[in-house]
């Protein structure tokens, strides 16, 4: 297929590793003081040197974006804590390198948000247009992920990637759309 490029599932290297193939787990190095954050029940494993908690805030913003209203956290207490978290339903890990994307953010399917390291912010955006928000199969309210640090999302089945360039148009069944920068009409 021209143009799509197959999701590998590759880490940042020395910061967050990705293994399996269809249950994957998401293990992320944390420094000390440095946090993750997560939906709650997602975590695997830590080192007994992490931290857990509760994130309250953006509570209103997180409900609107369809995710938990309070999520887990958990702080690197050293230079070598880590934590294991793996998605509820069997899927894949897909990694979001929030910066990378020149100050935009990233719209994300409802749901598919897993955890954030650094400086990601959840949000929501409205979408009152019939022909999208009911034809386009995303909903009124959809998910955003923003910053400057890792988003990690989840999806099942095969995960391709495509970079449209300037005034591409793509055909696509929107049930099979994860995640989209917020510079792509939908």
């Amino acid at each position: 297929m021209q143009g799509f490029d197959a999701y590998t599932g590759e880490g940042v290297s020395g910061k967050y590793e990705i293994l399996g193939d269809d249950m994957q787990i998401l293990t992320v190095n944390l420094k000390d003081g440095e946090l993750l954050t997560t939906e709650p029940g997602t975590m695997s494993f830590m080192s007994n040197d992490i931290k857990p908690g509760v994130n309250c805030g953006a509570f209103f913003k997180r409900c609107m974006s369809a995710n938990p209203c309070i999520m887990s956290t958990y702080r690197g207490a050293s230079d070598s804590s880590y934590v294991a978290v793996t998605p509820k339903l069997p899927a894949k890990v897909v990694p979001i390198e929030t910066g990378a994307l020149g100050g935009s953010a990233m719209r994300c399917k409802s749901g598919s948000y897993l955890a954030h390291v650094g400086d990601v912010t959840l949000d929501f955006d409205f979408d009152c247009n019939c022909l999208t928000c009911c034809c386009a199969g995303q909903g009124c309210v959809r998910q955003k992920v923003k910053g400057t640090g890792s988003a990690f999302l989840t999806a099942m089945g095969t995960i391709l990637t495509k970079e449209l360039a300037e005034g591409e148009v793509l055909v696509v069944d929107t049930n099979s759309v994860v995640a989209w920068q917020d510079t792509v009409k939908l």
